[in-house]
């Protein structure tokens, strides 16, 4: 009986030693292969496309996998889903329900632009599988309000990198366009969904009329430009028309950005912050923001602005931002001063 237990145990063993070998990318390949082709096609359709091209790699290097692999890939998918829960689930919605009815929607719109995910459309699904390289090729030959409204639907940093294959002008030219984009019309967005599918969908079917672009799209995209080429392009921009210029250069540094300087500058700019300001704007800043400007600050500052928020009533989230950019612009007159500098993305602010 001993003799048949150490066996069972070694057998464990060396069962567990081969599963440590299946990484949780050829767990998911190797479900995939046990799936019929309609389920694994529809659960491969809902990848990004690195995820795609990766789990096609993995789904070749497990064509020798045995059975025990296969068993216990079964087992570790069971066990990393029994704890899932349904929390996710229409999320979006729910949040954006809750912020409407504290803020109005006109508030709760704006403030969810700064964090909310952009909600995927058939154009950004789109132009994930486009080479940058052909995008900017299409851009180049599209009327740039066309293009404007394509670039819209990029990520901030596709949009950067396929902005810099392009001649300077029309990268100006771009970003004023995003900039000032109003509603875009359903038969627009069916026009560019077809310059991306040779079989778009109609105007009926692709959306109603929407809002996209604006001054926050571009300044995320020059952030992501290096600092020679965001300055040639807000100088540009500038020429046309200073204003549009001004809210661009606001948008690319918001209160987050902070993260961004060092511990000795960070503690330059709140010695300069008046606590009646400081207060209200760091009940809208992140934890990890807190932390690194209490850090910056002496033992009993820090202890004297923690208590003022701890005794401070409720602010209303108009304070909060007006406070934020207060600060903001402290920060900002002390980097055209030269007192501190910081970096973000490509863009860098002296």
């Amino acid at each position: 009986m001993a003799d048949a237990a150490s066996k069972d145990d070694k057998t464990e063993k060396e069962d567990g030693q081969q599963l440590e070998l299946i990484t949780g990318r050829q767990t998911a390949a190797i479900l995939m292969l046990l799936f019929d082709d309609d389920e694994a096609a529809k659960i491969l359709e809902r990848l990004e496309p690195q995820e795609a091209e990766l789990l096609g790699e993995a789904m070749f290097s497990v064509a020798d996998v045995d059975a025990i692999q296969i068993d216990g890939s079964l087992d570790r998918f069971l066990q990393l889903t029994r704890n899932q829960t349904m929390l996710a689930y229409k999320s979006d919605e729910k949040v954006g329900r809750v912020f409407r009815q504290a803020l109005g929607t006109p508030r709760a719109e704006t403030m969810m632009n700064r964090f909310a995910p952009k909600r995927p459309t058939n154009i950004a699904e789109l132009l994930k599988w486009v080479e940058v390289k052909d995008l900017a090729e299409l851009v180049e030959n599209e009327p740039p309000q066309i293009a404007a409204v394509l670039i819209s639907f990029m990520t901030p940093e596709a949009a950067a990198e396929m902005l810099q294959l392009v001649e300077p002008a029309l990268q100006e030219e771009l970003i004023y366009r995003v900039a000032t984009l109003g509603p875009v019309s359903a038969h627009a967005l069916a026009q560019i969904h077809a310059l991306l599918e040779s079989n778009g969908p109609s105007a009926e079917e692709i959306a109603p009329p929407m809002e996209i672009g604006g001054l926050m799209d571009s300044a995320s995209i020059i952030n992501g430009l290096p600092k020679q080429a965001s300055q040639a392009i807000l100088k540009g921009v500038a020429k046309r028309d200073r204003k549009i210029a001004k809210q661009i250069e606001d948008e690319m540094f918001v209160f987050a950005d902070l993260m961004n300087l060092s511990k000795k500058d960070i503690g330059t700019v709140v010695r300069k912050v008046d606590s009646a300001i400081l207060v209200p704007a760091l009940r809208g800043a992140s934890s990890e923001l807190k932390a690194k400007i209490f850090e910056a600050m002496s033992q009993r500052a820090a202890e004297t602005i923690q208590d003022e928020m701890d005794e401070s009533p409720p602010q209303p989230m108009e304070a909060v931002i007006s406070a934020q950019k207060g600060v903001i612009a402290i920060a900002k007159l002390m980097i055209d001063n030269g007192e501190i500098s910081m970096s973000t993305g490509g863009a860098d602010y002296v």
